[in-house]
């Protein structure tokens, strides 16, 4: 036995200096010889979520959880999983049955509080993280939870508070580094977080939003926006993206620009294939799926396609970018709808070549754009992309497309004001050649 309790021993020192291979290698050795030990169970179950062995790593969280049902730990472990894998009605069932069990546990009350916040049911959530901060006030992990909420919901100052003791607590902590920054962007605190960011790039250098947001905020234009940043942003945002964009951003472009397409195109519908670029939570679907006979959605984020392919607007979706996505598919599109998609793409000129490879001729992309009055584009502040009017539509010309309608539209509001934008229905001429 001794020999068994010095191999754990070993198999968790190894999982705390990170050496996962290793110490999952051991876990299974003291495993052949105790395989119902819960202790062993639980550390498996923990050192597989953590190599992304998933499925593994639920089948041992569910072997600690049949033998200690009363347990809220091993509860607390399930759960954690199970949002891994993308569950959250597992997850929320698992952290509620672990609560009744211990209804005052900080991490089941933060951990249930973020997933009920990230499913759009706010203000549930944010209570049970306060009650968890209330619990336990030095929790980095809560502190740093509640005020990425607070930031969302605008209460900026007990947003910076609260990150700032997270990291009092974590210094090393990356994420609450990087949410502190985006606070003081928000505030207008530039510098501030310009620095904030290259500390997070001190202790993580491939950190991707990071260096995106360094750019944004010392005035260098990208291309583009890493993926990283976008696909990241927006997983963390899906659950609750429709409520918080529609009813305290007030953004309607897709509604919009389906109008625009009913006013000026009613002679081409329906179209026989559309492609929605940067599908998002299929906020364009529901506006533009009675104008197609076929609708196809893309993105980035997994999340999103998720809330998209819930609402069943879509006859294929597909978790992928908008230029490898159109350089490997064999389908044609009459209509492209691209919704608040350039402002994380910057540089259109290698865009409108491919669309014209994949449209039919007379196709049309309705599109969306922050409006800038610099030459070409700029990556503003908020990490977006901001164009030019001339540039979009030079863009779309040198590859065929012409403006078959145009109009102001007030994209979304921040800090309480409208950003201005424009629509467009842009049309591929019907002589120009086809892109092979």
């Amino acid at each position: 036995m001794s020999d068994l309790q010095q191999l754990f021993s070993d198999a968790v020192h190894l999982h705390q200096l990170g050496q996962l291979i290793k110490a999952e290698r051991l876990y299974l050795q003291v495993l052949r010889s105790v395989p119902e030990n819960i202790n062993v169970l639980a550390n498996l179950g923990i050192v597989c979520r953590d190599l992304g062995k998933l499925s593994e790593a639920e089948a041992y969280c569910r072997r600690t959880v049949a033998a200690a049902p009363d347990d809220p730990e091993q509860l607390l472990n399930l759960g954690a999983v199970l949002e891994a894998q993308n569950d959250p009605s597992g997850a929320t069932a698992a952290y509620e049955k672990a609560l009744e069990l211990t209804p005052s546990h900080p991490k089941v009350l933060n951990n249930l509080g973020k997933l009920h916040y990230q499913q759009g049911h706010r203000e549930k959530g944010r209570q049970l993280v306060e009650q968890a901060v209330r619990l336990e006030p030095n929790y980095p992990l809560a502190l740093n939870n509640l005020g990425v909420m607070y930031s969302e919901e605008g209460d900026l100052g007990r947003a910076g508070w609260c990150l700032e003791k997270s990291i009092d607590l974590d210094p090393g902590n990356v994420e609450s580094l990087y949410n502190l920054a985006g606070v003081c962007n928000a505030l207008g605190n530039f510098d501030k977080a310009w620095t904030i960011l290259n500390r997070v790039l001190t202790i993580a250098p491939q950190h991707q939003a990071a260096c995106h947001m360094c750019a944004a905020l010392s005035g260098t234009t990208t291309s583009s926006a890493p993926r990283e940043y976008v696909e990241v942003t927006f997983d963390k945002y899906a659950g609750r993206f429709d409520q918080h964009i529609q009813n305290i951003l007030g953004y309607t472009a897709p509604s919009a620009l389906a109008g625009l397409v009913m006013a000026e195109m009613v002679e081409a519908l329906p179209f026989a294939a559309a492609l929605d670029l940067g599908c998002g939570t299929g906020l364009s679907g529901a506006s533009f799926r009675t104008m197609t006979n076929r609708l196809v959605g893309i993105d980035v984020s997994k999340q999103m396609i998720a809330q998209a392919a819930a609402k069943n607007l879509y006859d294929h979706l597909e978790h992928a970018e908008i230029m490898p996505f159109l350089l490997g598919t064999e389908e044609r599109y009459d209509l492209f709808v691209a919704a608040d998609v350039f402002i994380y793409l910057g540089d259109l000129q290698p865009l409108f070549p491919a669309l014209a490879a994949k449209t039919r001729n007379e196709g049309i992309v309705a599109c969306s754009i922050e409006t800038s009055d610099r030459p070409g584009y700029e990556l503003l502040p908020s990490g977006r992309y901001a164009h030019n009017p001339a540039y979009l539509t030079s863009c779309a010309a040198a590859a065929g497309f012409t403006v078959r309608s145009q109009k102001p539209h007030n994209i979304r509001k921040e800090k309480g004001a409208w950003l201005p934008g424009e629509l467009y229905l842009l049309m591929k001429n019907q002589e120009s050649p086809q892109i092979p």
